[in-house]
């Protein structure tokens, strides 16, 4: 564990942003890695799928972090950390985001249907793009990524998590019209980022900006 906190220190020492969850199980050295960013990072911080199963596990370890952090649960993950039923997360989606952005002083990107987003002042969104194609594996990883690239320019938690949510749905609307809902992949939905930033750039050149 010592030599797991040690090599983190390092990284995180020049690092902008930081994702820890994706893949990496809940065993050791899993569960230290994730201990140490979240007590040592000041920088933001990405917790996504084995990072939150952790957290589930260990009550009061997420609200020991040190830095900003946005939290990305589906509906299964936010069970776990909060211990509520999942119909009942289902019921009051809303709610129940921004009680666990209040009291985790998290920013909080529930996963659903119709993801919501709330930050620990209480602010919430709703967000409307994307499709049903996108509940495909590997879809929530590209989220991540979305967030953590935004927060590495330097972009507030608070900020990033609602824009990178949006641009995450709109990304697989663009990969549903090139490969369809049923066949969709997460690689598809890469390929919608880049459409999707193609066509802003585009609309910029054509506005003169």
């Amino acid at each position: 564990a010592q030599s797991v906190a040690g090599k983190l220190a390092a990284q995180l020492s020049w690092a902008d942003a930081a994702v820890a969850g994706p893949g990496i199980g809940t065993e050791e050295p899993a569960i230290s890695l994730v201990e140490c960013v979240l007590r040592q990072s000041r920088i933001p911080v990405v917790l996504d799928a084995d990072g939150l199963n952790i957290c589930g596990e260990r009550p009061g370890l997420l609200a020991e972090h040190s830095g900003p952090v946005i939290i990305t649960p589906h509906l299964g993950e936010m069970a776990r950390l909060t211990g509520l039923k999942i119909p009942k997360i289902r019921q009051r989606l809303l709610p129940a985001a921004r009680d666990a952005a209040r009291t985790q002083n998290v920013v909080c990107v529930l996963k659903d249907a119709r993801t919501v987003i709330a930050t620990p002042k209480g602010q919430c969104y709703v967000n409307t793009s994307g499709n049903h194609g996108m509940a495909t594996a590997g879809s929530g990883d590209v989220l991540t990524g979305i967030l953590a690239a935004l927060l590495a320019q330097g972009m507030k938690p608070e900020e990033a998590a609602p824009l990178g949510v949006y641009l995450h749905g709109l990304s697989g609307d663009a990969a549903a019209l090139k490969a369809g809902h049923s066949g969709m992949m997460a690689r598809d939905i890469l390929w919608g980022i880049r459409s999707v930033c193609a066509d802003a750039e585009r609309d910029r050149t054509d506005e003169g900006l």
